[in-house]
């Protein structure tokens, strides 16, 4: 295995770890904001299976439930999946959904088995997202969208004075999580590489309140939003 891809493995039990910690609710928060659109989108498309990839505590997960008939919920972390499936539990979703362990890197889904994927907080994650956006472009029917996120350099992370710099605009958290933030010419070069046309590029900024034991106090969070069409 390569240094490359290594990183990426070790953070699979890292997060796994993390969402442990968690209790019930990791995160403590509602929605993403680009969860309804992304819903909206997905109804209007005419989705029938939708995925949240990755799910973590699954917090965006009933929101997008009615973008489809069928939501599936994916993630490298079984702990992440436990607390997802309370969350579809309380919503009473249990039988419109689906919880998978999956890697975003290998999916294990047949080509274009999926009509919308909501990819929210994880590329920023990988060293590799090029690669995770090309395996998720595959699953994904023509005529299906895609809605991701990448975090500017105006993200509250950056600031962080627990973030490590290990190269230009890449660093570790103080859980030592790999965290990459982009300007706009980086998810040019980003689509390209990927092999991805996006119908749009935004620019989003949402409040989150704090994170108990990661990030303790109210913060603001600054994002590209990409929504990509498969033709």
């Amino acid at each position: 295995m390569n240094l490359t891809s290594q990183r990426d493995q070790d953070a699979i039990a890292l997060w796994n770890h993390a969402y442990v910690n968690g209790a019930d609710n990791l995160w403590g928060d509602p929605p993403v904001p680009y969860a309804s659109k992304a819903s909206r989108l997905f109804a209007d498309s005419g989705a029938f299976i939708v995925m949240d990839m990755p799910c973590g505590d699954g917090r965006n997960l009933p929101v997008l439930a009615a973008g489809a008939p069928i939501i599936i919920g994916a993630d490298t972390s079984e702990n992440a999946l436990s607390l997802s499936q309370r969350i579809l539990e309380r919503a009473g979703l249990l039988r419109a959904a689906t919880l998978l362990s999956m890697n975003a890197y290998a999916t294990n889904i047949p080509d274009a088995g999926i009509d919308g994927i909501f990819c929210w907080d994880l590329l920023g994650h990988l060293v590799e997202p090029e690669r995770a956006m090309r395996e998720l472009c595959r699953i994904l029917r023509p005529g299906g969208h895609i809605v991701a996120n990448m975090w500017t350099m105006g993200d509250c992370q950056v600031a962080d004075p627990n973030m490590r710099e290990i190269s230009p605009k890449t660093y570790l958290d103080h859980f030592d999580f790999y965290c990459r933030f982009y300007e706009r010419e980086d998810i040019d070069e980003f689509l390209r590489a990927s092999g991805c046309e996006a119908l749009s590029v935004d620019l989003a900024r949402w409040t989150e309140p704090p994170h108990p034991g990661y990030r303790n106090y109210e913060h603001d969070h600054e994002s590209w939003v990409m929504t990509i069409k498969k033709h």
